[in-house]
């Protein structure tokens, strides 16, 4: 009795304090909260995180007088392997929970069971990670559980961008003997994902959240579990990246720093693929510089925030930049035809963009459903077109009839030096400055077709 009337009497005192109220409720989602938290929640920044400290000092230790226990507890941390000095966030006690169940909301609000340090380290991860998603303009769900008809699952963080189902989960440390979870894991999403039947392909985001000499043995054992994950489902119907926490916390971005993920691949993809070239690296190349990278990101970045009156000029310079990155003067690609390694990787990482989901998506499907048909050169040159133009041309916002022409060509075989490729043309006023760029685009074009295969773009089958 004495309980329930120490939260009535806390509830009161809070709620003459909006910015306290507004600190203690932003608790609701995850159990924990911090200064910049508390700002995006109000959606201004004229309070000061000076202020809200003190708010949130007293909510975690409330004068004697008041008479009742604190409603928040203070904890200080940081991303594993981080220099920088730990930040200072605050995470709902059992009294904080109760007082806030007291709000007119018909709230049932538990205070996180915090098991040990690496169970509040995973909070504050998810915590630091939902923040920069909001501040990019996302809605993110923390700890947010979803079912259909074949599973139920729970993602430490759920948002969508453009359109595109994006699920974030912080790992950390993972035992040998623990890969059975972890497998398990990506079992369960790849049931929840093909039984919605999506037309968008899902993104599954691994967070690492450990130390730099631990992250080699993590990944190892990461792509163990997607591999036998992938022996038992079949092809798994979402893309699983993974960055390390400090990698995604401290770029000024969301977006770029998940544009900087690397991508589980399936290492039997290229077991019968009859060519010399190599699997597609995780990492950035070594014949790919920092500059050419850094480059090509903003070229991208560019893009893919560009209105459609820029999008075509943004398209050719970063089809220049693909393109160059192996044919460049006196390149091994152009002296002694060496596999355009870097060319390749760069263009796939344009398409696993996660902004690009749905054209990744469709290629995909419409390439394997050509490999496996294997129309005729009229009907492949009508499709291959098709998808070109309604696909990826317009999802950068272009359309036909314009300054633009692209024309997916077939061999001639009248012709002994012709094979596919793609041809772009530009208008007059065009032609004479975007030349080099124009036949680039061409090859990027020509490329998503030619190299399917090293990109990803064809579907393994599916076990009965």
């Amino acid at each position: 009795m004495q309980e329930k009337t120490q939260i009535t009497h806390a509830l009161k005192i809070v709620e003459q304090d909006q910015l306290k109220l507004a600190a203690l409720s932003t608790c609701v989602q995850g159990g924990m909260t911090n200064t910049q938290k508390i700002q995006q929640h109000l959606d201004s920044k004229s309070v000061s995180g000076r202020v809200l400290r003190r708010k949130l000092n007293w909510l975690a230790a409330p004068p004697v007088q008041h008479g009742f226990p604190p409603l928040l507890e203070m904890i200080e941390l940081k991303p594993e392997g981080s220099n920088g000095r730990p930040a200072k966030s605050y995470w709902l006690t059992e009294f904080g929970a109760a007082v806030l169940n007291m709000l007119p909301n018909n709230l049932d609000i538990k205070a996180p069971n915090i098991r040990d340090p690496s169970d509040l380290a995973h909070r504050y991860i998810t915590l630091k990670i939902a923040e920069k998603a909001k501040k990019d303009g996302l809605e993110p769900m923390v700890e947010h559980r979803l079912s259909n008809s074949a599973q139920e699952v729970r993602a430490d963080i759920y948002t969508k961008l453009d359109n595109i189902p994006l699920v974030v989960e912080v790992e950390q440390k993972l035992l040998r003997q623990h890969l059975t979870r972890a497998r398990e894991k990506l079992i369960r999403w790849a049931r929840f994902v093909q039984a919605e039947n999506s037309d968008e392909r899902w993104n599954i985001q691994l967070v690492f959240n450990i130390r730099p000499r631990e992250e080699p043995t993590l990944v190892r054992y990461w792509q163990e579990a997607f591999n036998d994950a992938q022996k038992e489902f079949g092809e798994l119907p979402y893309d699983l990246y993974y960055i390390n926490a400090r990698d995604l916390l401290e770029p000024p971005s969301f977006l770029n720093a998940l544009y900087e993920a690397e991508f589980f691949v399936d290492e039997n993809l290229y077991t019968n693929v009859r060519d010399t070239a190599r699997k597609p690296e995780k990492t950035r190349p070594d014949d790919i510089s920092k500059d050419v990278f850094f480059n090509f990101q903003e070229a991208l970045d560019n893009l893919l925030g560009a209105p459609p009156d820029r999008s075509l000029v943004a398209l050719t310079e970063l089809g220049l930049l693909i393109h160059t990155a192996s044919y460049y003067p006196n390149s091994p690609s152009l002296k002694a035809a060496v596999f355009p390694h870097a060319s390749i990787w760069l263009l796939r990482r344009y398409l696993e963009d996660p902004r690009m989901g749905a054209v990744k998506t469709e290629f995909k499907q419409s390439l394997t459903r050509i490999n496996k048909r294997n129309p005729g050169m009229v009907m492949l040159r009508e499709t291959v077109t098709g998808l070109l133009w309604d696909v990826l041309l317009f999802h950068h916002g272009l359309g036909r009839g314009g300054p633009l022409q692209v024309v997916f060509q077939v061999p001639d075989f009248q012709d002994r030096s012709s094979d596919f490729r793609v041809e772009v043309r530009l208008s007059d006023a065009l032609r004479e400055k975007y030349t080099e760029e124009a036949k680039a685009l061409g090859w990027c074009l020509g490329g998503i077709y030619l190299y399917r295969r090293h990109l990803g773009l064809i579907e393994k089958k599916k076990r009965s």
